[in-house]
């Protein structure tokens, strides 16, 4: 059965209550009673009430804008409750994109929250869409909002039956929580709620300047996409966060970030040894990689995308951390973080370190967990190989490829002087007697 509406203009004490229902059932004008609120952009004659094909009830509204730059529609004023978090649900058919945001009167954002990520509706099923948001202001002038983009005929974005609730506080989940999955699609358990997680950052979108990744450990689903303009971090950086999961065009991903602390500085997890065909699965979404002794294939597209091929199949390298331009039929050792974008798998290196020639060592096998702390370094780095080994060499290289350091590691976890070092970019090469890994390491003075 339908739920009974909350006809906002009828009872505002019970919007209080922090529970909206709104089927447009009610209409004033030519517009729906309980929205166009004055943080509306969209303009009158771009809402319509639709009588066939709704959700539920008499009527549901129609919502165009066919330009791509997103139009507001949003709810008369309600009252919201600092750090109350808000389930923001709704039915949607047509094409377009649909998303929903708040203001309240937040001193960062011009007073609104920052917005969820689009959802992409492209046929005229009914889909149901489940979005949370996080209020940071106690106001009585809160507006909900659906903001669209996007939009085609005949249908545009029809929709019915938004249901907006307040819960308790976020769900506790590590990162292995939010993405481990068995669902087809790749979705996540979690889609639509809101967590506080936390990892180790591993990358920064340094071209749109809107995103990062974190990483929670090693291993299949320990890596995860963050969409946020706001937070300011580095690689490196151990960080806490509040946010929604969401699934946009087949990634899961962080959104809405709110809360976000820094708690310290820690090295990166070792990269995963993967194939290209491993790198195309959705266990290593977000997970930082290493793809050795690959060939590149193409040069950069228009959108800074090049290939590597390794059998028995290829791997498009992107540009959103960092644009490499590689020479067709040179090996590469790639490293980067494993990113679903524009409908492709692909690896996206972070900088000049991350993509070097390969020196046919071969695959890094037991070595494979090793790692450097701290990097950069100053006068002492500490090589932890992770496992236990009976002699392992090691080479500290500069960028002419000059030998600096050398010695043998006897032990799993060794410190060395490196405080005779110039600033600048170095390699440090460890080898066994069955496998090899390169590493870069920063010093600074």
């Amino acid at each position: 059965m339908r739920s009974t509406l909350l006809i906002l203009a009828a009872s505002v004490a019970t919007i209080a209550s922090a529970q909206f229902s709104s089927g447009f059932e009610n209409w004033t004008d030519t517009v729906p009673s309980d929205w166009m609120g004055v943080k509306s952009s969209i303009s009158a004659d771009s809402v319509e009430q639709v009588s066939t094909n709704v959700h539920g009830g008499t009527y549901a509204v129609r919502l165009t804008n066919t330009t791509t730059s997103h139009k507001r529609f949003t709810t008369q004023p309600v009252t919201v409750t600092e750090a109350a978090i808000y389930q923001i649900s709704f039915w949607v058919r047509g094409t377009g994109e649909i998303r929903t945001g708040l203001f309240d009167g937040r001193t960062t954002g011009f007073g609104y929250a920052p917005y969820n990520a689009y959802a992409v509706s492209t046929g005229n099923t009914w889909t149901q869409v489940t979005q949370s948001i996080t209020c940071q202001n106690d106001t009585t002038g809160a507006e909900f909002i659906l903001s669209v983009r996007s939009t085609s005929g005949p249908e545009h974005l029809v929709v019915d039956d938004v249901n907006i609730t307040s819960g308790g506080g976020p769900v506790n989940a590590s990162i292995y929580a939010i993405q481990n999955t068995t669902d087809v699609n790749g979705n996540s358990p979690l889609n639509g709620q809101v967590v506080l997680t936390g990892g180790i950052v591993t990358g920064v979108d340094t071209i749109g300047q809107n995103s990062y990744f974190i990483q929670s450990g090693s291993g299949p689903w320990s890596g995860i996409y963050c969409f946020d303009a706001t937070g300011v971090v580095a690689i490196g950086d151990s960080v806490v966060l509040q946010a929604t999961v969401t699934e946009f065009n087949s990634l899961t991903e962080l959104t809405a970030v709110t809360s976000l602390t820094v708690v310290g500085q820690f090295a990166t997890p070792a990269p995963q040894l993967l194939g290209t065909d491993g790198a195309t699965q959705e266990q290593w979404e977000g997970v930082l990689a290493v793809i050795a002794n690959a060939t590149c294939t193409s040069l950069p597209d228009g959108f800074g995308e090049w290939t590597i091929n390794q059998a028995p199949g290829s791997l498009p390298v992107d540009d959103l951390m960092y644009l490499y331009n590689p020479t067709v039929g040179t090996d590469y050792d790639v490293t980067g973080i494993v990113h679903y974008a524009n409908g492709a798998w692909k690896i996206e290196p972070r900088d000049e370190n991350d993509v070097v020639v390969a020196t046919g060592i071969g695959e890094a096998g037991v070595l494979v967990a090793s790692s450097l702390y701290p990097n950069p370094a100053s006068e002492q780095l500490t090589i932890d190989l992770g496992v236990t080994l009976g002699n392992v060499l090691y080479t500290v290289s500069d960028l002419s490829g000059r030998v600096v350091l050398n010695g043998n590691l006897s032990s799993t976890r060794t410190s060395i002087e490196v405080g005779s070092l110039t600033s600048g970019l170095y390699t440090v090469t460890l080898r066994s007697d069955a496998s090899a890994k390169a590493m870069s390491l920063q010093v600074i003075r």
